[in-house]
């Protein structure tokens, strides 16, 4: 992962915080994006095949259900 691309991200993203608020809510965000994206990640890996490509064996995927995950700052994102 290119840091210096991760900063310039960093930067613009920074750039319409006002408040607080403004940067817990991107946080939040952020955060929730990042972990559906290694659930799904997880997922694909687990059953040797992404997201609508034809299935590999007796695995499938069988649809969404909503997740909560509880955070270490006491927060959880569903």
């Amino acid at each position: 992962m290119d840091e210096a691309i991760i900063k310039s991200m960093a930067v613009e993203l920074a750039k319409s915080l006002k408040t607080p608020e403004d940067l817990n809510q991107l946080t939040a965000v952020f955060k929730k994006f990042m972990i559906e994206t290694a659930l799904n990640t997880e997922l694909s890996e687990h059953l040797g095949y992404e997201k609508h490509q034809s299935k590999k064996g007796v695995n499938t995927r069988n649809g969404f259900s909503a997740k909560t995950v509880s955070t270490p700052d006491g927060g959880s994102l569903a």
